[in-house]
């Protein structure tokens, strides 16, 4: 199995005491939780790690929730939760549309926001921005789409880091090729099956010590690819 991880959730907000409440029910939940108070603050939590999922206040002094994700954005796919005390619809469809995977509307129930948390962490695929094969000879960092192997250091694209973020929240089980490309691939790009073997094929490349006998990115003839930790040696081709 891959390593499992304890899903770090930063919470961003000028409110002191939401923060305080917040932290404490999104901990026993089963999530590491940092708080900043300040868009800036959170910038500098994020120099030192990059967690999993990040909930941010859209109306904070200084530098707000949209200037705050824009720059996230820059720099890592990292899914975005906003928090906006107006429900305005215009605030709601702009913050989804360039930067949130989702939007809630304060006040709100803690438990629905950990319950929002949880769901978009699962449609993301993974948890965890780490991805860890046999104990560590291969780690990806999902947050900034980096691989690390013996032979070194190399980047990931958007799509090869969304292929991998799937299958790692499926380990060790098949997801089918449809599910793939429908999660993966938007709509509007038209996606078909050759787009996915190209993809694997890069990715087998960056990740595997040999590419063409694949001991990670393992291919199910006819159904789809599954991803292990490389204790299973024995794979299909693609």
């Amino acid at each position: 199995m891959l390593s499992p991880v304890r899903p770090a959730v930063l919470l961003v907000d000028d409110d002191i005491t939401l923060l305080s409440i917040l932290s404490r029910r999104v901990a026993r939940a089963g999530f590491e939780v940092e708080t900043a108070r300040s868009g800036s603050a959170a910038l500098r939590a994020l120099e030192q790690r990059w967690p999993a999922l990040i909930v941010v206040d859209l109306m904070m002094p200084g530098m707000d929730g949209f200037e705050l994700c824009r720059r996230i954005k820059l720099v890592a796919d990292l899914p975005i939760i906003v928090l906006s005390a107006v429900d305005e619809s215009e605030a709601k469809v702009s913050a989804l549309e360039l930067y949130a995977e989702d939007y809630v509307t304060k006040p709100f129930d803690p438990d629905e926001l950990i319950a929002r948390i949880a769901r978009v962490l699962r449609r993301s695929g993974t948890g965890s921005p780490q991805i860890t094969l046999d104990g560590g000879d291969v780690t990806v960092d999902l947050a900034t789409r980096l691989v690390t192997t013996a032979g070194g250091t190399q980047q990931l694209t958007r799509t090869e880091s969304r292929l991998l973020q799937v299958l790692a929240g499926a380990a060790d089980r098949v997801v089918p090729t449809d599910e793939l490309l429908d999660r993966v691939w938007s709509d509007a790009d038209g996606a078909d099956p050759s787009y996915l073997w190209v993809t694997v094929r890069r990715l087998r490349r960056k990740i595997e010590p040999d590419p063409d006998a694949p001991r990670y990115l393992l291919t199910e003839r006819g159904i789809g690819y599954r991803l292990t930790s490389g204790t299973t040696t024995a794979a299909s081709r693609a």
